[in-house]
């Protein structure tokens, strides 16, 4: 769904990272359990309108949080983790002026912040594209290569689009969903999904992420 920037105003979400308002110069707060690890040594800033290659924003903005993208990064708290069958969803507002690089999930986190951080991105791209991959001790082995999914709304360069990101585990599959249809479905034997989890977001990305909702299955499944 395409998204007009009035509506964002009146989710209150700011609007001033495209339109170059004064209103973007306004400092915020990061979010205080919340950790990165980024691609390339970059600083993280909370002026929303500021960003470059060596910086990045991550800022509380009700509801939910403004991601601004220099380099790449995993964004995640570390009092969370998920194991066994869990469900995570979000609802993204991707902006026009982001470049066609990922945003989404990474589940399985371990040693994020030490010499070999391990995770499983789950993620689409503003081209309508989807892909996954697996990140061990600085190599990256892909999953899934990236291939167009016409459920995923692709981002023209113009409006702001929404969507809905859901990734549910169980103890066969991971399958990622965006509004509510399947676009990438993996088994789960041999794939390293329980530990920490959070954003994973590519350079230039820049988005408002509304929700981060974790279910855990406790009731005994069908599958």
């Amino acid at each position: 769904m395409k998204t007009s920037a009035s509506f964002l105003a009146g989710l209150g979400l700011l609007v001033a990272p495209v339109l170059g308002s004064p209103a973007a110069a306004q400092s915020l707060q990061v979010p205080a359990s919340w950790r990165w690890v980024t691609d390339e040594p970059a600083r993280i800033s909370t002026v929303t309108d500021k960003v470059v290659d060596s910086t990045f924003t991550f800022v509380r903005m009700a509801p939910g949080w403004h991601i601004t993208m220099g380099t790449g990064a995993v964004l995640f708290d570390p009092r969370y983790f998920t194991e066994g069958p869990f469900v995570l969803e979000s609802e993204v507002f991707h902006f026009p002026n982001s470049a066609n690089t990922e945003y989404g999930f990474f589940v399985g986190g371990t040693s994020l912040d030490g010499t070999s951080p391990r995770y499983v991105a789950f993620v689409l791209r503003g081209d309508g594209s989807v892909s996954s991959w697996e990140r061990s001790g600085g190599v990256t082995r892909s999953l899934v290569d990236w291939r167009r999914a016409e459920a995923v709304i692709p981002n023209d360069g113009k409006d702001l689009v929404r969507n809905v990101v859901r990734l549910v585990v169980t103890k066969k599959e991971a399958v990622l969903k965006a509004n509510g249809l399947d676009v990438l479905v993996l088994p789960r034997e041999n794939l390293p999904l329980d530990g920490q989890f959070g954003f994973r977001v590519g350079r230039g990305v820049n988005l408002h992420v509304t929700t981060l909702n974790v279910t855990s299955r406790l009731a005994p499944t069908r599958d």
